[in-house]
């Protein structure tokens, strides 16, 4: 296992519920100032296909994230294996939006850099809740509700 803590001094279930606690404020951030635009999808949320692509994976992202935080800390394998499956899909769409909009929109630095660090923040997170889904299979725990 590569990761036996979370920055090196934080055992895995606490670092799977801070990783929960920032993605619950992120995307509930970005859910309640969806006007017009978000770090993804930015001088394009009048176009139809914004908010079919934007809601699902805030709403989602949402509530896996809640979900993640009660799995680390009632060590629940079923939950953090769901977090991990929805984040994978939102990262790839987190990744194909920053692709079209650095092609087609030519954003400003600053948004560029807070992309490449959520991007490469969710790789870190997906990582420690990977090892931590790893552990838990190793030590055995059982999905009872």
């Amino acid at each position: 296992m590569f990761f036996k803590r979370c920055c090196f001094c934080l055992p895995l279930n606490v670092g799977c519920m801070i990783i929960g606690g920032i993605f619950i404020a992120f995307h509930f951030g970005e859910l309640i100032t969806h006007t017009n635009d978000t770090i993804f999808i930015r001088e394009v949320s009048h176009k139809s296909w914004s908010p079919i692509v934007m809601s699902p994976v805030l709403v989602f992202g949402t509530i896996s994230s809640i979900l993640l935080v009660y799995a680390a800390s009632k060590q629940k394998r079923g939950f953090v294996l769901l977090w991990l499956i929805l984040y994978i899909i939102i990262l790839f769409v987190y990744f194909i939006l920053a692709v079209i909009q650095l092609v087609t929109n030519k954003p400003p630095p600053i948004i560029l850099t807070v992309q490449m660090v959520i991007i490469v923040g969710l790789v870190y997170s997906l990582m420690v809740v990977h090892a931590y889904y790893k552990y838990l299979n190793a030590v055995g725990y059982e999905d009872s509700i």
